[in-house]
């Protein structure tokens, strides 16, 4: 009987929801190996108490997420300071990762896309803005440093917005004490999901000819393009149950 040799994957981040969400096979049959890879830490920053009050007792009609970092830490500031998230503020949520970590932390999302990504949020909610003829306020609890594109869409729409950073980003140092390059030159494809996992891997790695990259958003890839990898995929809709169409 031949040994079947299985097609390993890398993906960046810490992904708990791996056993489900990877398959074991493509439809040919080959076998996959996957390897969820951390290179990220999260911290949270402080709230303003004056901020965070305002937000509690004078709450916006719409509260976004964009990851579940965002749910995360908003609602560890929320219970830190004994204060419940308001009632009247609706949840949108950009995917369904976030939609899940935002029920796990008791909010039902009110909104989330069909399709992944902020381009695809802001073309199923701006319809939402645009019907009404005083539009909503918006809060949105980011990532120090992240991506504006969203909030000052809405704002041009006529939103008031409340940007409120509540956690930074750092690439992990101990990287290269858990793999080696060697080890990394064994993987047929990596699957970055954001840019600042593509800093943090990269800074330590050569991705050589042999390895297939593909992002798991447009805004990943516009990041590995600009880096000098123009032979990239995007993961359709982000889902890994269709890795066949980037290997």
């Amino acid at each position: 009987m031949l040994e079947t040799t299985a097609l390993r994957i890398l993906v960046t981040g810490d992904r708990s929801e791996s056993a489900q969400s990877f398959p074991a096979q493509l439809p040919d049959g080959s076998v996959l190996e996957w390897r969820a890879f951390q290179v990220l830490a999260y911290e949270r920053l402080p709230i303003k108490p004056e901020i965070l009050e305002q937000l509690v007792h004078k709450p916006t009609e719409w509260a976004i997420f964009t990851s579940p970092r965002a749910v995360e830490f908003y609602v560890q500031a929320l219970l830190m300071s004994g204060w419940d998230f308001p009632t009247e503020t609706r949840v949108a949520c950009i995917g369904e990762r976030t939609a899940e970590a935002a029920a796990q932390a008791g909010l039902n999302a009110d909104f989330v896309p069909s399709q992944p990504g902020t381009e695809g949020f802001l073309e199923e909610f701006e319809p939402l803005i645009r019907r009404k003829a005083i539009k909503p306020s918006v809060f949105i609890p980011m990532a120090e440093g992240g991506r504006m594109t969203l909030g000052n869409r809405l704002k041009s729409l006529g939103c008031e917005l409340t940007r409120v950073p509540i956690y930074r980003t750092h690439a992990l140092e101990d990287i290269p004490q858990r793999m080696t390059q060697a080890e990394f030159d064994a993987f047929s494809l990596v699957v970055f999901t954001s840019p600042s996992s593509v800093d943090a891997l990269t800074q330590h790695f050569h991705i050589g000819a042999h390895t297939k990259v593909a992002a798991i958003g447009n805004f990943t890839a516009h990041h590995l393009q600009d880096q000098g990898y123009g032979d990239h995929k995007v993961l359709p809709e982000g889902d890994f149950a269709r890795i066949a169409e980037v290997l």
